[in-house]
């Protein structure tokens, strides 16, 4: 699992991930620093939602804020998620070193580098986006700031900044706040992917074991009396259905804990997109501050991206299960074992689907539709 340590190490880094050995005065420090990074990000959330005023504004500048609030109430719900279902999320990655799940064979252990090898695309191309993103967005507000008038980000403050000091604490409190958001996301957006990534190679694994055991079967067919040809069936059919069940748990079980997410980054792109694209439209397009919002935008895009693409091929997997057995030399196999096939190829009819409150499925049509739902905004905002 050596992606799935690295997205870990992220994890770690940006605050979100105590390391499993670490006790005592480490737990405890450690801890202190997730308390500084939530309540960063909390308090930039709370400041910004309070400055909101729908009287008299520019209706560029709100939108502008607007998406970025957005952007901070989905990283919210990330964190929620990488601390408050650390225990699943563990018991996820154990599991997928356990048996069934774990390679039994050099084909096997070539099956998983090879996800792990687009999983590495993942966490090589994204984090470079996603830092070029923040970078551009963070220097655009930089230069759109006035000293001990005008801050980098809009917000409320219990307090006057009018003097040198406390204005310039202020002002590295909100870039430290943004600059840890877009830490989260970089940690915590790869990790839904690159687990899926692991589930279709798990799929792949199924459709290879499935054809040795026919391999199998079929040398037992020739050697063998009847007595023995019968258990053996029981058995290796018996191995390769808890392992495809085994599966199928482990996705509900993925889902299950990124349900709300899901639900979150799906809602709030929709909106995100077409805000940012609305802000980008009323920018001069030399200025830095487009530039920043530009490359926000295409990061925005890839983020839901990533999920969407890698949940669809989930489903493309599973429905090729179909046509991997039927591959396969079933014709050879006794009768009471073709009609246990048969059970099996009704039940890979069903789509494996990753969703969230019934009603968003993570697709390639499902990212179509978030694309299309933006335009559609923008346009009624024009």
């Amino acid at each position: 699992m050596e992606i799935l340590t690295t997205n870990f190490f992220v994890l770690t880094l940006v605050g979100l991930w105590k390391p499993r050995g670490w006790t005592g005065v480490k737990a405890v420090l450690y801890h202190f620093y997730t308390a500084i990074v939530i309540f960063a990000n909390i308090s930039f959330l709370i400041s910004g939602i309070m400055d909101l005023e729908f009287v008299n504004v520019d209706i560029a500048a709100i939108i502008d804020n607007i998406s970025l609030l957005l952007s901070l109430v989905t990283i919210r719900q990330k964190t929620a998620c990488s601390i408050g279902n650390r225990k699943d999320i563990k018991e996820i990655i154990d599991t997928l070193g356990r048996s069934p799940f774990k390679p039994q064979d050099q084909e096997e252990e070539n099956i998983v580098k090879r996800f792990d090898g687009f999983t590495g695309y993942i966490l090589k191309y994204y984090p470079v986006l996603f830092t070029m993103a923040i970078t551009w967005f963070s220097i655009g507000h930089i230069f759109l700031m006035d000293p001990l008038q005008v801050l980098p980000y809009r917000g409320w403050f219990p307090y006057s900044y009018n003097s040198t000091g406390i204005y310039w604490i202020t002002a590295i409190y909100q870039l430290y706040a943004i600059c840890s958001a877009a830490s989260i996301n970089l940690a915590f957006d790869p990790l839904l992917p690159c687990i899926i990534c692991h589930m279709c190679a798990q799929v792949h694994i199924l459709r290879y074991r499935f054809d040795m055991m026919i391999k199998k079967l079929e040398v037992i067919y020739d050697t063998h009396p009847k007595d023995i040809i019968a258990s053996s069936e029981r058995k290796m059919v018996g191995e390769w259905v808890d392992h495809h069940i085994s599966v199928l748990n482990l996705i509900k079980y993925i889902n299950s804990t990124w349900s709300k997410v899901i639900f979150v980054q799906y809602t709030a792109s929709s909106l995100i997109l077409c805000t940012v694209a609305y802000v980008l439209s009323h920018m001069n397009a030399a200025s830095m501050n487009f530039a920043g919002n530009f490359f926000y935008f295409i990061a925005m895009n890839f983020q839901i991206f990533f999920q969407c693409f890698c949940a669809n091929q989930v489903t493309l997997e599973f429905l090729d299960i179909t046509t991997a057995l039927y591959d396969t030399n079933w014709f050879n196999l006794t009768n009471s074992l073709r009609r246990s096939l048969t059970i099996i190829l009704c039940e890979t009819f069903r789509p494996v689907l990753f969703t969230s409150s019934f009603f968003i499925i993570l697709s390639l049509e499902s990212f179509t539709k978030v694309i299309k739902c933006a335009y559609t905004v923008y346009n009624v905002l024009q």
